[in-house]
Formats: structure tokens, sequence, C-alpha cells
């Protein structure tokens, strides 16, 4: 019975912990001063002030870190016994090209267990955990709670320790490196209860206290990482050609978290992760003037072109040779102030809106490389009204794109006055369309400029985005957020890169995912700057931030006391009458879905969408189709549908092979389909909750409680339905959540999968049609309309739909959205069919 209260307590205090730590976590932590200072200026950390702390075995000491530089060597921590013996962790780079070691020595023999870690693995921001355990005879070292080595180590049963991070002794004239490192979260348990817990929050009354003893760390020099998330910082700047009018641009290269800048004369490459430069010089000047530059991964091509839409620049960066130069300076200026993406490939570059000759846009072209132009795309719909100075970004899924503000008008006519939009936008990519997004609230903005590119925190719903503010000293450039979610927006204090009113500056912004921060790129006249803040930036001042997380936690905290203190007396009165709990669930009908009920989950983690296309989103909310390739795609689609459109829950590996592999050989399929099973289950493993699994002779994919497929969704309401379990009425709104993005695997094609698709959207568009069956919707406008839309999305042309909505329409007075919605539906009938729709719109509701 001890040691059941011994569990209790242990849970509290980790709890605890946990709810303390988890609301200011990513700005916690100390960065050690490194090389970059004198000896005296070099950070240390002493816990419990440099004391002993009595110890019995087993014990052990854990910590995140992070490296803000992986070339600067040096002891990571010391532990001393009470005999003066001291066991070393220590950080070596110098040892391999691409590989860093982090050693633990033990002090009689040397004898030491090698932890390697990629280099870049080593990004700044980045932190993973280290475990150091003394059990029996025995040490282990431990990266992110996994194993890695162990040696032999005899200490006594219990003792006196000292731990030090850093340099231990500043008068030790030998004892001078320390590596470039951020320690956090530093805890030390004892038979498995922690003991002591340092988390090194600034926003705490005593932040270099232990939350559990109130022991106290010794700290010489410590430099808090929250500054970095408070205040921008210049991290680069260079000169460009005096010779050439405006800025020449910056592209940014994601994948290996460099820029690539235009200086006119050479090429300024700036490594993010080294914070180091190269340059190559141009075997001939830069076409570029007032230009925006994108990089393709794929070929190694910069893309310059004057930034108001003008021909495209190519430079080939591996043989240094700008390749195509245009030298016409087109500069007609009937887009300035448009914004420029790509998607799905670096080269396919479209551009939208801006302003010129009077007038604000809301066109979209994309660049035709064999006629070198551009080239207006046709939108389904476009509720964009005409505008320039608007700020764009990637939005939740692949292809989506949120347009945030922006200045115009509904004609984009400018002598009937501009305004400042607050309004958000969505781009589809996927269906060729802009809608509009309702905001719980809407700020009016007093700024107008906005600069590319916004950034989604999609787990928070929170939209980062540019702008220019105005102040009696000069301008300067501000990081603003948008809450999605109540539509409020937040500013960050902390204004940079002043400038002269009268002189212009252009910015872009930029997230960094590598090393976890935003990237600003400010161009004047002459000089090119980089600033960058760590992720997330904090937005409050310091006294007010700490106000709010202290209440937060003190909240949660209670909370968790009570629900522990209350799950206690169950699991004690569990204990003493050993009652065993049977837990019944309504049996269902697919045998690879567990739960009941609970259909719609409010976020993307952990999901797998096909109603529109396919997405698939990770833990992080991340979506990760795109590390499938087109094969693995098929396969991973041909699993899952069989898994929950086919009776026996599954596909057999003979029968997956014939439809994939249809002319390989036994050897070579069962080869192909090893691989490729290995490569979707290792991209899943980013998925909590879905699985690939194998069993009873079938392939199959799991999707447990924690995670959701909106098709497998569909089919519960639907079966549901069609049982009279549950009513129309009640599901209707979360079927068409699910149905909203169209048809299933829109854009998607294989020959096996047609019919499927056929059938499953044909059968969507059936159900629908029923529920306008329903007296309780016919007598409601808004849903009939809502229906209609919905089955619109999957077939855009459906006559009974169309004919609906504007009778609907018109009958509650909304004449001119009905016509609107027949010249849409006219418009969509001669794209598809090449001719001309014979009935007007009279004839048509009549």
């Amino acid at each position: 019975m001890y040691r059941f209260y011994q569990i209790v307590v242990s849970l509290i205090i980790i709890l605890s912990i946990s709810f303390s730590y988890s609301q200011t976590s990513s700005a916690s932590g100390i960065k050690f001063n490194s090389q970059n200072v004198q000896i005296n200026e070099k950070t240390s950390l002493f816990l419990n002030e440099g004391n002993p702390i009595e110890l019995e075995k087993p014990f052990s000491i854990s910590f995140d870190i992070s490296f803000w530089d992986y070339r600067k060597f040096g002891p990571i921590l010391r532990i001393e016994d009470s005999k003066g013996n001291e066991i070393k962790l220590i950080y070596v780079q110098f040892k391999n090209v691409d590989t860093s070691f982090i050693e633990l020595i033990e002090p009689f023999h040397k004898n030491l267990i090698r932890l390697r870690v990629p280099k870049k693995n080593l990004l700044r921001n980045q932190y993973f955990n280290i475990k150091i355990e003394f059990r029996e005879n025995k040490i282990i070292l431990s990266y992110n709670d996994e194993l890695k080595d162990l040696l032999e180590f005899k200490l006594r049963k219990k003792d006196l320790y000292r731990f030090a991070f850093g340099i231990k002794d500043l008068n030790d004239p030998i004892d001078y490196d320390v590596p470039a490192i951020v320690i956090k979260n530093i805890v030390i348990s004892e038979n498995n209860i922690v003991k002591y817990f340092w988390e090194l929050n600034p926003f705490r009354e005593n932040p270099l206290e232990d939350k559990i003893n109130n022991s106290k760390i010794k700290a010489l020099n410590p430099v808090w990482i929250y500054n970095e998330h408070q205040k921008w910082k210049l991290i680069a700047s260079y000169k460009k050609l005096d010779n050439i009018t405006g800025f020449l641009g910056a592209a940014f290269d994601s994948i290996n978290s460099r820029f690539f800048i235009d200086c006119g004369d050479k090429l300024v490459i700036y490594d993010l992760v080294t914070a180091s430069d190269s340059v190559i010089n141009y075997k001939t000047t830069s076409p570029g003037w007032n230009s925006d530059l994108f990089y393709d991964h794929s070929r190694q091509f910069l893309y310059s072109f004057f930034f108001a839409m003008g021909k495209i620049s190519i430079y080939d960066i591996k043989n240094n040779d700008w390749v195509i130069k245009d030298t016409t300076k087109n500069s007609a200026g009937h887009y300035y102030g448009c914004s420029k993406f790509t998607f799905p490939n670096d080269n396919d570059i479209y551009l939208l809106g801006g302003y010129g000759w009077y007038r604000t846009k809301n066109d979209l072209f994309k660049y035709d490389f064999k006629k070198m132009d551009w080239i207006k795309v046709a939108l389904k719909k476009n509720e964009m009204t005409p505008r320039a100075g608007f700020s764009l970004g990637k939005g939740f899924r692949n292809g989506e794109f949120l347009i945030f503000g922006g200045l115009g008008n509904e004609t984009g006519e400018q002598e009937k006055g501009f305004k400042v939009y607050s309004d958000l936008l969505l781009l589809n990519m996927n269906d060729s369309t802009i809608k509009k997004l309702n905001l719980t609230a809407k700020e009016n903005l007093s700024y107008y400029n906005l600069y590319n590119y916004n950034f989604l925190d999609r787990t928070d719903s929170v939209l980062y985005f540019l702008t220019q503010i105005e102040e009696k000293a000069g301008n300067y450039f501000s990081l603003k957020k948008l809450d999605l979610k109540s539509g409020n927006i937040y500013p960050f204090e902390n204004n940079f890169g002043k400038t002269d009113k009268i002189k212009w500056k252009n910015a872009f912004l930029y997230y960094s995912k590598n090393t976890d921060e935003f990237i600003s790129i400010l161009f004047s006249p002459t000089t090119i700057e980089l600033y960058s803040i760590n992720y997330p930036p904090i937005s409050e001042s310091e006294k007010t931030y700490i106000e709010k997380i202290d209440s937060e936690q003190n909240h949660l905290l209670t909370i968790v006391l009570l629900l522990i203190g209350t799950s206690s007396i169950l699991l004690f009165y569990v204990y003493r009458k050993k009652i065993k709990l049977k837990i019944s669930k309504a049996a269902d009908a697919n045998p690879n879905v567990n739960g009941g009920y609970n259909f719609i989950k409010s976020q993307l983690k952990n999901s797998i969408r096909l109603f529109g296309g396919l997405w698939i989103y990770d833990k992080a909310g991340n979506e990760i189709s795109a590390s499938l390739s087109p094969k693995l795609k098929e396969i991973f689609l041909l699993i899952l549908i069989k898994s929950f459109n086919n009776h026996r829950g599954g596909i057999t590996s003979e029968e997956l092979s014939s439809i994939i592999w249809p002319d390989s050989s036994p050897e070579s399929v069962k080869s192909n389909r090893g691989v490729a099973i290995n490569k979707i289950r290792k991209t899943l493993s980013n998925v909590e909750g879905i699985t690939l699994e194998f069993s009873d002779r079938l392939w199959s994919i799991k999707i447990e409680d924690r995670a959701s497929c909106d098709y497998v969704e569909y089919l519960k309401y639907y079966s549901s339905i069609k049982a009279g379990k549950i009513s129309v009425s009640d599901s209707l709104d979360h079927i068409l959540q699910i149905l909203k993005e169209g048809e299933f695997l829109k854009g998607i094609s294989y020959e096996w999968l047609d019919s499927i698709k056929f059938a499953i959207n044909n059968e969507v568009i059936e159900l629908l049609k029923s529920f306008l069956e329903i007296r309780e919707i016919k007598s409601n406008p808004d849903k009939i309309v809502r229906i209609c839309d919905t089955i619109l999305q999957f077939d855009s042309v459906d006559q009974d739909a169309v004919k609906l909505k504007i009778k609907t329409l018109t009958e509650i007075g909304k004449v001119h959205i009905a016509k609107s919605t027949f010249k849409l539906f006219i418009a969509e009938y001669k794209r598809l069919y090449d001719e001309k729709f014979p009935l007007s719109f009279e004839e048509f509701i009549s």
C-alpha cells in the first residue's frame, strides 16, 4: 500500500511539473556564452549553488539541450563524487566532418560511451534530451529516452555529488572551453522519483530555483534565451551594386535553411544553421532590377523577374551562368503590390492581384516558360475584391493559401477611393477558387502596407504577418499576429528596421523550420538586411506575460491536483475492493475503427483527408503526404480504401501485387512490396493512431480513436442514417463539414480507382439529394442552399442542385446572388462541354 501512495505522489509531482512548464517551455532555458566572449564572460551553472547533493542509487540526471553553434568544443556536464572523482560529459565536434560526438567518460579507466549525432541535426532552437542513469554497477546514457550505450562503473550506494554545467573553475587556466549550448528542464530523480527540477523559466519569480526543494542554481554569466523570443536582431547585412535600380531580391531555400541574395555583381548564400555566408561572383551582371527571386530546388536555378510582372531571367547556380536574361526592362507596372508564390513545383510560379494604371486587380496568372509570358488562370470562384499590398502564405492544407488584408475596393477603380481591408480569404489551388473566410471578430487596420509572406501556426490557428508602422521618429517594421479563432490582432512590442519616412523599403517574412525562427529580409536602395527572432515570438510585456502565465499555471495545477486526488480515491477503492469493471461498447460495423460516435475531430492532427484530394496530417499538424512518392501514394490509397470499402477489411498480398506490379516477377514484386510497406510505415510513424498492419493474410490501415479519416467518418454517418440510428437533422452539420472540400480524391486517378470514385461521388450526391426531400429541410432555405452548394462541389453542373439553389435564393429575395449563381453555372457548363447552355435564366427556373 505504501508503494501505491508513492506512485500517486510521483504522479502529482510529474504532472504538476509538466503543466507548469508546458506553457512557457519554448522560451525557457539559459544560453551559454562560448568562444564568442572572453573566459571571464563564459557561462557556468552549478546545481544546488555548487553544494553537494546526497543521492542514493539508482538515480539519474536529465536535461534538454540545443546547440546554437555546433562548431564549439567543450564539457557539457561534470559530476563529482565525495572523493573528487569526476564523470565528464563532453561535446566533441572535430573528429568527423559530418558527425559530432557526445562522450561520457568515467574517471578511473577513462572508458567512455560515445553518442554519435549528425551535425545536420544539431540545429539552433532544436532540443533533444540527454539522460545519465546510475544503477547497480552501470552508467547508462540515453538520447531522447532511447538507451544508447552503457559502461561498467562502480559507485557507492549513497554518496554526495556536485553537478556543474560549462566551466567548473574560472581560475583554472586549462578549464576554458564551453560548448555553444542552451540548457533547460534539468531533472534529478532518485528511485524513479523526481527529487529536483530546474525548469530555467525566466518568467517565474525565482527562475533559478528548483520547484520541489527550493534548491538554487548558481549561474555565472547566464544568457536567458527568452530575449531571443522578444527582440529582433540583425544577423547579416550586404551592399548591392550601386548602379542597379531598386532591390534585386532574395530567395529562401527552406530545405537547407539558406538564403540566396542577389547583389548585382555577386550572389551571396547565407546559411542560417552555421550563421555564415559564401559568395559567387557573377560572370556577368545580374539582369534584375526591382526584382523578386525564387529558388528551384530540383534544378538549382534562380528565377528573377520585375516584381510588377516582368519576364523571368534564369540563373544556373551550378554553372554560374545567367542562361536566360530579360534585357527588355519591360516595366509596364500593372501589378505593383501583387503576391507571388509557387505550387506545386518550384517552377510553377503564380502572381495574384496588384495595382497599376489607377486600378487594383484580383486576377491570377501563371508564368509560361515556353511563351515567356504570364498567362491568366481561370478561377471557378473568385470572392477576392481587387486589391494590392496584401499578405499571402500557405494555409492548413497543401495547395491552400491564406490572403489577408490589402488596399482596394469592389471595382478596383482608384477614382472611387481605396479602403484598407482586414478580411481573410482562402485561395485553393486544388479547385481553383478564392473564397472569403468569416472571422469571429474583425479589427480595422490602421496600416495598409502588408508584406509577404504570412505564416500560419496550424496548431494554434494563428496567422503571423509583417507590416510597416509610422511613428514620429520614423517608420518601422512590425510583426503582428491574427488569431483565427477570435479574429483579434495582437502587436509585438519590438519593432525593427527603422527608416526615414522619405525612404522606401521592401520586406519579406519567412519561417525557418530547421532553426525554428522568423527571418525578415529588408531591402533599401543600397543594402539588404537580415533580421531574426526565435519562434514563437513573445507579444506581451514581461510583467503582463508573467502574470498571465502564473495565473494559468496555478489554475491548471489546482485542477490537476483535484483530478489526481479524485483518481487516487477511486484507485484506492478499486484496490481494496478488487472490483473489475467491464466496459461494454456497441459493436462497430467496421472492425478497423475503434470508438463510437465521436466522428468529427476539431483539429487536423493525426488525420487523413480524402474528400477534395489527399492530405495526411501528423501529430504536429503538418501535412506529410508530399513525403510519399506517386507510387507509394497509390499503394497507400489502395490499402486504405480496401480497409474500409471492403467487407474483408483489407487486401491480400496477391491482390495488391497484381494491381500495382502486374508485369513484374514474383521475386521483384516481393522486394518492391517490402520496400514500399516500410516506407509507408515510416511516414505513418509520425501520425499517432494510424498504422499499416498485416493480420490474417490482409494488409490494412487501422485508425484508433485519437486519429480520424473523413471518409471513415462519412461511412459511419451513412450507415447510421440508413439504419435509422441517428437523424439527418442531428447530423447534417457534421456531414456537410466532412464533405465541404468536394469530390472524393479529387484530381487523383488510377485505373483501379476511377470506378470506386465514381460510385462514392454518386452515393454522396444521392444522399444529399435525399436530404432535400425531408420536410424540416424543405422549410429551411439556408440548409437547402448549403446542401446544394455541397452537391455542386461534387458535380459543378448538377442542374437539379443549381436550379433549386437559384429558386431558393429568388424566393428569399436574393435575386442578385441567384443571377450570379446562374452566370457561374453557364460559364462552368461552357468550360466543361464547350457549348453554350441552351436556356436563359427565366427559362431555367420556370
